[in-house]
């Protein structure tokens, strides 16, 4: 075989090569950013609407799926201004603790956005955030369903 023959072979696989490479290039993104969905169902204390001052918005369960596979009890803490309602959502899950801070907009355009603010055990140095997909809060139980990212990776499991 010359060294033309050669060559060809090498030149029609080089498409190949790049689409392998950059296949793998979104699990190297991955590795850094993971993703997390958080679903909640809970019972809402009867005054829920108008506490503003931190008081127990509400108890119930939560369950991770994503990066994380976790369920545990939940409470809910509600504090409110004339712009704004926090939702602070602590989950005891069975390999730790994690507390989300979550922020509803009440004036103007724009969804709720969480953070993740602390967690203890094997999420002590979980950082994450993301956006409320379903915040239904007026059926019985509730439900609210978190979606995002976390990371790193590899103090997850």
């Amino acid at each position: 075989m010359s060294k033309r023959n050669m060559v060809l072979p090498l030149a029609a696989a080089a498409p190949a090569v790049a689409v392998l490479i950059s296949a793998c290039a979104p699990a190297a993104q991955n590795a850094m950013h993971s993703n997390l969905t958080v679903w909640c169902t809970e019972t809402l204390s009867p005054q829920n609407s108008a506490l503003t001052s931190g008081g127990v918005a509400g108890t119930g369960h939560c369950t991770m799926t994503g990066v994380l596979h976790d369920s545990g009890p939940t409470t809910d803490y509600r504090t409110a201004s004339p712009t704004t309602i926090i939702i602070r959502r602590v989950v005891t899950f069975a390999k730790g603790t994690i507390t989300f801070v979550i922020t509803i907009p009440q004036v103007g355009a724009g969804g709720e956005r969480w953070t993740i603010t602390s967690g203890t055990k094997a999420y002590a140095k979980l950082h994450g955030r993301g956006y409320g997909a379903v915040d239904d809060w007026v059926d019985s139980p509730a439900t609210f369903v978190l979606k995002g990212t976390v990371s790193p990776a590899r103090t997850l499991n």
